[in-house]
């Protein structure tokens, strides 16, 4: 990491600074990675195991959103197909307009059209079919006890379940190692270099010998995941964006083949999901900003989040002594016009170049991206 001068330098051995390295590495670029802790153990492997296609974004008329999941959803099943399987997934319909069978079989209509091409290019095994909407028999039959008097029917869909996302994760870091990039991990970038008011690199420190490193590049990215932001304050960005804390609950309780999907009294969508036998539940998340370093798991948030999963599935009376382990990451959001803490729906980059003075010199400036 110190023998030479970098290209690129990714600050995150996460799914997305191994797809970074990767990708500037097949391209030719010198490129270096350093991670703090093992690689892809934070959001990377903290989340519900599916590849969506952005049914959800269509409720909010997002088509850019809808259209972007369905190419990316199919992405992953020509390039990863072993790690990927077909998964139903299950949705009541009610009277009410917004999920009527009307409105569902519009949204299906909507998805089809933009995706025709979603299974372009993907092994005949792993064809998504077309939505459909289906009568109230079917609801009853896959929600059993579940199954509430208000439905009028099901909706039912189609994304694809990967189970062994790490999997994922490791074979973008053997990738990019093997188109030369230098990665570390329990390599924790510590403080940045900035040389006439540019970045020229970073200091970092190998948590395993206590080594201080000094890693020089032309071109630092930030994929440090909650940590983005403290490193964005470095460079004197302020954060654009506030923090929460996500969270899905593994069970002993064993699951079924479809996945299903329930509103929580308060209205938030919970999805029951199958995960190497078990049944994991999904997705809540925080109400209040997190902090980048915090997560943690308390035993109010894990009451509160059982309670939610009971107000969709009554007959499945989960209790926390039921709970085996917990995904959970600090991920990026956003305020919506009631203030209202959600999930950030669409992905973003921001060029440092502009944070700060740059002072002229023959060198190209060295930016900072996250």
């Amino acid at each position: 990491l110190s023998s030479r001068r970098f290209d690129v330098l990714v600050i995150g051995g996460g799914i997305h600074g191994l797809a970074v390295a990767y990708d500037a590495a097949q391209r030719g670029f010198a490129t270096a990675l350093v991670e703090r802790a093992d690689f892809g153990s934070g959001s990377s492997f903290n989340h519900a195991k599916t590849v969506h296609g952005g049914l959800r974004s269509l409720q909010s008329g997002d088509l850019l959103k809808a259209r972007f999941s369905i190419r990316e959803r199919r992405a992953m099943a020509r390039i990863a197909p072993p790690l990927v399987t077909p998964l139903a997934f299950m949705m009541g319909t009610t009277r009410k307009l917004t999920r009527s069978t009307w409105a569902m079989r519009a949204g299906f209509l909507l998805d089809a059209a933009l995706g025709l091409d979603r299974n372009a290019g993907v092994p005949p095994h792993l064809a998504l079919p077309a939505g459909r909407v289906l009568g109230r028999e079917a609801y009853e039959t896959a929600f059993g006890s579940n199954a509430r008097a208000d439905i009028t029917g099901a909706a039912r869909w189609s994304d694809y379940h990967m189970a062994e996302s790490d999997r994922l994760t490791l074979a973008f870091a053997q990738a990019a190692a093997a188109h030369g990039a230098v990665l570390a991990n329990y390599v924790e970038a510590t403080e940045a270099r900035v040389r006439d008011g540019r970045l020229t690199g970073l200091r970092a420190v190998d948590r395993v010998s206590g080594a201080e490193l000094l890693v020089e590049a032309r071109v630092t990215v930030n994929a440090a995941g909650a940590a983005c932001l403290p490193w964005m304050e470095r460079f004197g960005a302020r954060p654009a964006f506030p923090l929460l804390k996500a969270m899905n609950l593994v069970t002993r309780r064993p699951a079924g083949p479809i996945a299903l999907g329930a509103p929580t009294s308060g209205g938030r969508l919970l999805l029951l999901m199958p995960w190497r036998g078990r049944l994991l539940v999904g997705t809540s998340h925080s109400d209040q900003p997190a902090d980048p370093s915090d997560a943690r798991v308390r035993p109010d948030e894990l009451r509160d989040f059982v309670d939610e999963v009971n107000s969709a599935f009554p007959a499945l009376a989960l209790s926390e002594r039921d709970v085996t382990l917990v995904h959970r990451g600090v991920v990026p959001a956003v305020r919506d016009r009631h203030g209202v803490l959600a999930l950030m729906g669409h992905h973003r980059i921001h060029d440092h170049a502009g944070d700060g003075e740059e002072e002229e010199s023959e060198e190209p400036p060295k930016r900072f991206h996250e």
